[in-house]
């Protein structure tokens, strides 16, 4: 089993099921997966292939989980990179994993801005939020993307995700997970989406640690609404866990 079947399979059995909640906007199963048909087919028409590298720089949002998935049904491989990075770390994660796509945050504009003439591999610069000169608009590449399927060969032996570590000791490291490393844990481990069980996840760990990743995929594959802050603030957790009675925790 691949990931790209989690999302397929849950949002033909609970299309109308809040997939996401993230400052205020919902997003439904049909909406995600339609969303990041969308984003797949509109990335396959830039030139990325099975194999490519797609990178993300910004903190927890909704376009985390499309991103990750649009890239997963074109066999492309997810970078998410740690928001937390200096300017000359972004630097080495961009170019060691080969990037040719980068995904940034408004907040991270200007530290990609600094390194970017470095960056020969990269053919496209993304914005996730308004206009920035330059850069692509990620609602606008959505937009215009076919709502269609996408599939791939990939098979659970392939590479979905490259996950970075820390650099504590040295340089951060490339760590390579399989769909397998996923579709292992998660079928062993979390109950498929009933059609008739709500639960909700409130998501705070980074989702460029495998913490966060591993919890996106047990709830889309769970069936469960996942309910996203940006970055852990405790008060803002609280209401968020009384506002949308979530059941369970990842923080």
């Amino acid at each position: 089993m691949i990931t790209p079947e989690f999302l397929m399979v849950t949002s033909a059995v609970a299309t109308d099921r809040n997939a996401i909640i993230f400052e205020g906007k919902n997003f439904t199963y049909g909406n995600v997966q339609e969303r990041s048909n969308r984003l797949a087919n509109t990335l396959q028409e830039m030139g990325v292939q099975k194999g490519d590298r797609v990178a993300l720089i910004e903190v927890n949002c909704n376009h985390c989980v499309e991103t990750y998935f649009a890239c997963a049904k074109l066999g492309a491989i997810y970078v998410p990179l740690n928001f937390r990075a200096k300017a000359d770390e972004l630097e080495f994660m961009i170019q060691d994993s080969g990037a040719s796509v980068v995904f940034v945050g408004e907040r991270y504009v200007p530290l990609l801005d600094g390194v970017k003439k470095n960056l020969k591999a990269v053919k496209h610069y993304v914005t996730l939020s308004g206009h920035k000169p330059g850069l692509l608009e990620y609602e606008k590449l959505v937009a215009k993307g076919s709502p269609d399927d996408v599939f791939s060969d990939s098979t659970d032996d392939d590479m979905t995700i490259l996950l970075f570590t820390a650099g504590t000791t040295g340089k951060p490291k490339g760590v390579m997970l399989l769909h397998k490393n996923f579709s292992e844990y998660v079928t062993n481990n979390v109950t498929p989406v009933d059609p008739d069980v709500e639960e909700k996840n409130i998501l705070t760990v980074p989702l460029y640690h495998i913490a966060g990743i591993q919890a996106v995929m047990s709830a889309i594959y769970g069936g469960r609404t996942l309910v996203i802050q940006r970055q852990f603030d405790p008060e803002d957790w609280m209401k968020l866990v009384q506002t949308y009675k979530v059941d369970r925790a990842m923080m």
